[in-house]
């Protein structure tokens, strides 16, 4: 009876996530018969989930507790494949007797190795693992994003966008004896269209990838590992926020808000989060009892955002530096050991930019700084990685030189919430973005100078998602979520409807 239950309880959780997901996608093929091929593929991917989930039973098994709570529950061990060998008895007596085959692997089998493997396209016939064991491991995933703008904003509709990534480690160790060092390459291809620009006007979208629409390298840096780890060193071409500010929780939510960073920082300055590149380096410094420093220089550079530059490499356009530092800590509380991370930084940009305020004012340098934390505050099963988890994250930017003033998240996270699904996740969180008080009063002076009395401008915006992680396989995942943006016309001092979106994510893991 208890087995009966648990099963039933997955798939009612599972069949209710898949069905607002099914049926958000569906309604977008219907209403946009121009984007259809892409609403049909991200159908199909539903649908296949659908599917899974429905035929696989719960594993009432959970995954052990991680070392911090800030990294996702690993992949299942891949399974033996029909392509591997089993190793037999030695044989005995005379002469050289045929070994007996390998027991032969049935189509159900086979089917359910496939759905417990780590990655989609497996081991390759074993070709992967031989190139691992050489030294090279290759990588690649796809995420498809739709967001449906179903009450408010500018008007009704969505949008869907996509984002292919692939890319190669190369260990150095293996391949020319440099031990600890790990040679990153990495692209990335964006396409589609933001629902946020087509049918809201708010300022942050409410698809995560949606950003530049073309073909980027995002990493082609040498990275060193050296005193047993306690220096990590990256030179070259890479992505300075897969390092600072990072909160991978929440990626739960498909609004850029909350993935994985704080908006701020990219918005206010020459930061840059994936998949966006510059040149530069990070030096990170692992000292005793969870505590770490990093450092980083980066290359600021506005001419890479255009659409024709996402394969530039070239210095010319450069305004300035950037330089960042970050301390934390990983926690572990209580007698359940419950883990956390706790950091804190700050970055100064050497550029010139006009002024808020006063744009005919030009400013030498801007600044800014953050606070972010995630702690499991309750474990659902003493043990795993199942639990209740508290996320925050602040920042403040240069009030001369910044659109976004102070900048608030706030999330709660449960991971695991079923014992028969705890690979799941469910979440809210909120995000409240101010526009700098000091825009805001230029913009009130110039439009009472027009005649308008009192414009009563909105402040900024305000964000809520609620979202359910469903982990189909080690390999893919499902996250339909409801948002709701409040004051979109915020930035742009228009009065906009507050919206009201359905979105889904699908990733997958090739």
């Amino acid at each position: 009876m208890v087995v009966f239950k648990q099963r039933l309880n997955l798939r009612l959780a599972s069949s209710a996530a898949i069905a607002m997901a099914t049926w958000l996608v569906a309604l977008a093929a219907k209403a946009h018969r121009r984007r259809r091929r892409h609403a049909i593929g991200l159908f199909i991917l539903l649908a296949f989930g659908a599917v899974i989930c429905a035929g696989q039973p719960g594993n009432a098994q959970s995954p052990p507790a991680p070392t911090s709570a800030g990294n996702p529950p690993s992949g299942a061990s891949p399974a033996i494949s029909s392509g591997q060998s089993v190793s037999q008895p030695a044989l005995t007596g005379v002469g050289n007797l045929p070994s007996e085959p390998p027991p032969a692997i049935s189509l159900g089998q086979a089917f359910e190795n496939w759905l417990t493997q780590p990655t989609m396209t497996g081991d390759w016939g074993g070709l992967r693992t031989k190139l691992s064991q050489e030294g090279f491991d290759f990588n690649a995933s796809y995420i498809g994003e739709y967001a449906y703008n179903f009450s408010g904003g500018r008007r009704t509709g969505g949008d869907y966008a996509q984002q292919w990534t692939w890319g190669m480690n190369v260990d150095m160790g293996k391949v020319a004896g440099l031990t600890g060092g790990t040679f990153h390459l990495k692209f990335n291809q964006t396409q589609g269209r933001s629902t946020r620009a087509d049918f809201i006007g708010n300022r942050l979208s409410v698809q995560t990838i949606f950003g530049a629409e073309n073909l980027r390298v995002t990493a082609l840096s040498y990275e060193q590992n050296l005193f047993g780890n306690t220096l990590d060193l990256k030179a070259g071409y890479l992505v300075m926020g897969d390092d600072f500010a990072v909160t991978r929780l929440l990626c739960l939510f498909e609004n850029v808000a909350f993935c994985a960073h704080p908006q701020s920082l990219p918005n206010d300055s020459g930061w840059t989060d994936y998949p966006n590149s510059r040149w530069g380096g990070v030096a990170i410094v692992n000292l005793p009892h969870g505590i770490y420093a990093e450092t980083a220089i980066q290359d600021v550079n506005p001419t890479y955002a255009l659409h024709q530059n996402g394969l530039k490499f070239s210095l010319q356009g450069s305004t300035g530096v950037l330089f960042a530092q970050e301390f934390g800590k990983t926690v572990q509380l209580g007698p359940a050991f419950l883990p956390g991370h706790y950091k804190i930084g700050g970055y100064y940009d050497t550029s010139s930019v006009p002024g808020i305020a006063n744009p005919q004012l030009t400013y030498s340098g801007r600044y800014g700084g953050y606070l972010v934390a995630d702690q499991m505050v309750w474990n659902f099963e003493p043990g795993t990685n199942r639990g209740l988890i508290v996320v925050a994250n602040a920042t403040v930017n240069d009030k001369r030189t910044s659109q976004i003033g102070p900048y608030f998240t706030a999330a709660l996270i449960a991971q695991g919430p079923f014992a028969a699904r705890p690979r799941d996740s469910i979440g809210i969180g909120y995000v409240r973005d101010f526009v700098n008080r000091n825009l805001v009063q230029r913009e009130t002076t110039e439009l009472e100078a027009e005649g308008v009395v009192n414009p009563d401008l909105a402040l900024g915006e305000n964000i809520l998602e609620i979202a359910y992680g469903l982990q189909v396989t080690p390999w893919m995942a499902i996250h339909p979520n409801v948002q709701y943006i409040g004051n979109p016309g915020a930035f742009t001092f228009t009065h906009i409807p507050n919206a009201w979106v359905f979105g889904v994510h699908v990733g997958l893991i090739f």
